[in-house]
């Protein structure tokens, strides 16, 4: 049996990680006839658990993005247990994403070393199982600083999954299926960022929004251990891969790729557009509705006696919750069909098809938070547009450092480009906004002294979310110049892989 594995994988890997039925079914028929029935059932259960682990890790992925938009949800009622006397700053609320950076710039390079060296199937499941266990601890913490500190190891969890879980469907599917697979992999995001803001703000006590999500990562973490296929590295380049390699030459190697390292500066700026968009933007909304109820906000330029909002305050997140589900969803969907149906008579499209998306969301990300006060619900429509446009890359950007690095460093390629897109970029932004909010409110005050704390608040966080848009242009423009390199950067992946796979 050990042999026929052997000598079955070699030379018929290729077709069968294809699934092409007709093959199949004359191969199978030809097996039986022979009675070697061990290779018929090679080559029907291998098209079907690789699409069982696509499920699985899109499953794992929509639970991870739920659990970090959780806080979000609750952010509001949070901060005003967690900093008595007072309300946390707006500094404050962000620094519990900023801290989760640091925490994960230290794990994310240690678990691309060894996804690349070791299996990922168990490295994926222990970090499951921490970043449920820290999730769950989260909850029951008395204070701001114990809470800050525990949610930000469980980026040593989530590190481990998002370094790794690219890799091995990169492994599984060809060039060819390989833009459709992130696509479903990468709707997880906007669908699970949007059940997060539906999930943490459900229940009236805002410690039990943060307990929903840590059950079902436990449960994943098991489903993940007994029915998770892991390839062999290179799989569906038709070979098998080690990596002996060092690591400083993993480092220097990715660092000459440059349409990787255009990809992953273009992608900071679009993870710290949506960083800051999700950790705000409730809050911002309720701040806008508080203005316009209030009477202490009678100072107001918009106030309005009796006024009572479209949308209540209990409404805000989940409404929220689907402008980014239903247009991020779509946006993922478009650009993952763009890429498929385009790059095999344009190989150059991927980046462009990035940066154009970028630079269509920025006017319609820009009018829906300037209408979001008076025009509450044109706002959320507005917004659902950029959302569009905004989610159109992220199939496409991640297809691209994939098919760009050699198969046996593309888990340490894949920690760098997480460690700066979402550690640097949607972890870091809410701290960064949130100074800048800090600092603005000072001079409003100074400038309007009638204007109620609320009204201070929302003008605040609006002024402040001009730095992401300004860095989502030039996310924009990055993966334009990319366009200059991509042909030749994938080209040279391709020839290493024929020559490889040639006898």
């Amino acid at each position: 049996t050990a042999s026929l594995h052997t000598e079955y994988s070699e030379t018929n890997i290729a077709m069968a990680s294809e699934c092409e039925t007709t093959t199949l079914l004359t191969e199978s028929s030809s097996r039986l006839a022979e009675g070697d029935l061990y290779k018929v059932w090679y080559m029907l259960c291998l098209p079907l658990r690789k699409w069982i682990t696509l499920a699985i890790l899109f499953f794992v992925n929509l639970l991870n993005y739920m659990d970090r938009y959780t806080v979000s949800a609750i952010l509001y009622d949070f901060s005003k247990e967690m900093c008595l006397p007072e309300k946390c700053s707006f500094s404050k609320e962000g620094l519990i994403q900023t801290a989760f950076v640091l925490v994960y710039m230290a794990a994310a390079p240690m678990f691309g070393y060894l996804g690349d060296r070791y299996s990922r199937k168990y490295l994926m499941a222990l970090g499951i199982f921490i970043w449920g266990s820290l999730s769950l601890t989260a909850s029951f913490m008395p204070s701001y600083w114990y809470f800050l500190v525990i949610r930000a190891l469980i980026a040593i969890g989530e590190s481990a999954f998002t370094t790794i879980a690219p890799t091995v469907l990169g492994d599984l599917f060809t060039d060819e299926t390989r833009s459709l697979v992130y696509g479903i992999f990468y709707i997880a995001i906007p669908f699970g960022t949007g059940l997060g803001f539906g999930v943490g703000g459900a229940p009236s006590e805002w410690r039990w929004g943060l307990r929903i999500t840590p059950g079902m990562t436990f449960l994943s973490a098991v489903v993940v251990l007994l029915f998770l296929y892991d390839p062999p590295r290179g799989e569906s380049e038709g070979k098998t891969i080690s990596n002996k390699s060092s690591y400083m030459d993993d480092l220097k190697y990715i660092a000459g790729v440059k349409t990787f390292v255009l990809n992953a500066a273009g992608f900071t700026c679009v993870t710290f557009t949506t960083g800051a968009l999700a950790w705000f933007a409730p809050v911002y909304i309720t701040h806008g509705i508080h203005s316009l109820e209030s009477a202490n906000c009678s100072a107001d330029p918009n106030w309005q006696a009796n006024y009572t909002s479209s949308i209540t305050e209990d409404q805000v997140t989940f409404y929220f919750g689907i402008v980014t589900c239903v247009g991020g969803l779509l946006g993922v969907i478009s650009g993952m069909l763009l890429s498929k149906y385009l790059r095999p008579t344009y190989q150059w499209v991927d980046p462009v098809i990035c940066g154009v998306s970028l630079l269509l969301s920025i006017p319609f990300l820009i009018g829906g938070i300037l209408l979001a006060k008076d025009h509450l619900a044109w706002s959320y429509l507005v917004i659902s547009f950029g959302m569009y446009f905004l989610n159109f890359n992220w199939s496409v950007a991640v297809d691209m450092t994939i098919y760009v690095i050699t198969p046996a460093r593309r888990a340490t390629a894949e920690a760098i480009h997480l460690m700066m897109t979402h550690a640097i970029g949607e972890a870091g932004a809410p701290y960064l906004v949130a100074l800048l909010a800090d600092g603005l409110k000072g001079k409003i005050r100074g400038e309007h002294t009638d204007y109620c704390d609320e009204t201070v608040d929302y003008f605040a966080i609006q002024y402040s979310m001009f730095l992401p848009f300004l860095l989502l242009f030039f996310g924009g423009i990055l993966f334009l110049v990319a366009t200059i390199w991509v042909v030749r950067d994938k080209q040279a992946i391709d020839n290493e892989n024929r020559t490889v796979s040639t006898p």
